[in-house]
């Protein structure tokens, strides 16, 4: 079944708000490679008050705590470069942010390397809207993104929830599990 009206941006940033705590709980209580990886994007996280950059930590820390590769998805550039974004299949590009501290001054969303998308407010947002573009489109979630596109759709938005794979069904587990 496919859902054309639905507000998809503030679905997604209402469920990922909500299982934010325990989805963070989950992944520190990782070691390993994991805590290597997100020491210093979870130190971005206590620092900051400002919640669209909390929201991006935590994207990030889930496609870590799920073995996927950041870069593959996020891109971030001080000025737009055209051969890189000829050369994205699907990916969202983070034009002049100064640091991680700071806000970028422009979200892009590509797919097949179009831009689709652009002047959105956050990662999180472009994240949402790829999603839901991806989802309307009936596109294939990219191969080395498909544990985060699942979680995002099975756990956090709902749809089509019945069979997940085992990786997002761990992770659902762990965060329905009463504290």
């Amino acid at each position: 079944m496919r859902i054309t009206t639905f507000p998809l941006e503030t679905k997604f940033l209402a469920q990922f708000d909500k299982h934010s705590t325990k989805l963070l709980q989950v992944i520190r209580s990782r070691g390993g490679v994991v805590k290597q990886k997100t020491t210093g994007i979870l130190q971005v996280l206590d620092e900051t008050v400002d919640i669209t950059i909390r929201r991006e930590c935590i994207l990030q820390s889930l496609m870590i705590y799920l073995g996927e590769p950041v870069h593959h998805l996020i891109k971030e550039f001080q000025e737009a470069e055209a051969g890189e974004l000829e050369q994205a299949t699907m990916a969202i590009f983070v034009i002049g942010k100064e640091d991680q501290f700071h806000r970028p001054k422009d979200v892009k969303v590509l797919i097949e390397g179009t831009e689709v998308l652009n002047g959105l407010p956050s990662v999180a947002t472009a994240f949402a809207m790829l999603f839901g573009l991806i989802y309307a489109l009936n596109l294939r979630y990219p191969k080395e993104l498909q544990s985060t596109f699942e979680v995002v759709q099975k756990v956090l938005m709902e749809l089509e929830g019945k069979k997940m794979s085992p990786k997002v069904n761990r992770l659902r587990t762990q965060l329905f599990i009463p504290e």
